[in-house]
């Protein structure tokens, strides 16, 4: 009867086997570095909390569409927990007035004016303290562009969002 020697695996096949795998373990360290550099570079998350990135998504819509920042509507001012935006209807056939009221904790109000009218109003709960800050008007012909900055700020204190919207220019 004859035996079988059982054969083994030769250096180069295990050096091979051992360096793909090295390969692979540095792609998974290197993304998972990445993932917690991020989470510590945005402390708000934005797939867990939804509603903080439609409020910064509506905020910019609304900022980008303004014609005009009216120093006051309603019981409204402008001021770092409230933004007030004068804008054209989606439709193109009047004129509205939001107002971004910051000042309840945890609140964010957006409500839409038509001639002095309340006519909407949008609550997103759970929210980060939201501070905007509007420069005067630039001078005429400067090529300065007005603008306004949101930053929000988490429990901790810490900032959340740090965003300037710059509203397009109208023909």
């Amino acid at each position: 009867m004859r035996r079988r020697r059982a054969r083994g695996y030769s250096l180069m096949e295990v050096i091979v086997a051992m360096a793909l795998f090295g390969v692979f373990l540095f792609i998974i360290v290197t993304l998972t570095a990445e993932m917690r550099r991020n989470e510590k570079k945005w402390p708000v998350n934005f797939f867990a909390r939804p509603e903080i990135g439609s409020i910064v998504a509506r905020i910019r819509h609304d900022v980008l569409d303004a014609t005009s920042f009216p120093d006051n509507i309603d019981t409204y001012s402008q001021s770092p927990t409230s933004l007030i935006v004068y804008t054209i209807d989606p439709d193109r056939s009047s004129g509205e007035t939001v107002v971004w009221d910051f000042s309840k904790a945890g609140e964010v109000h957006r409500k839409v004016y038509k001639a002095n009218h309340l006519t909407t109003e949008w609550v997103a709960r759970e929210a980060p303290i939201f501070v905007c800050t509007l420069p005067p008007p630039p001078q005429p012909d400067s090529g300065d562009e007005q603008q306004v900055h949101i930053q929000a700020l988490d429990k901790e204190g810490k900032v959340a969002i740090d965003q300037i919207f710059i509203p397009r220019p109208h023909s």
